[in-house]
């Protein structure tokens, strides 16, 4: 019977399973082979003990916090408020932008 210590995931399972992006675990190859990571042609395979090791598992990651917005994001929102402004404005029948209404 396999226990949960004895498992090893691929790089994608132990990002998902941390929180944290498969870049960092790049970033930290050497830090992972010097605690029984492995990579072979069929790619990594990390023990459940290296993430307990290191202290990557139940840690509050960038993922779990709430992100800023995208420039896009606040870019739509500057639009939804500008248009709510100019409805408002066309409702009290004021000049907009200089032009007169009739």
């Amino acid at each position: 019977m396999t226990t949960i210590t004895d498992r090893t995931y691929s790089l994608r399972q132990a990002a998902d399973l941390t929180g944290f992006s498969t870049g960092k675990f790049r970033y930290q190859k050497d830090t992972l082979l010097a605690h029984g990571a492995t990579i072979t042609d069929e790619g990594w395979r990390i023990p459940h003990s290296t993430l307990e090791q290191l202290g990557w598992l139940g840690v509050k990651t960038p993922k779990a916090l709430p992100s800023a917005p995208s420039a896009l994001e606040v870019a739509e929102a500057r639009i939804r408020e500008l248009e709510a402004e100019l409805l408002a404005l066309r409702e009290q029948k004021r000049p907009i932008f200089g032009r007169r209404s009739k």
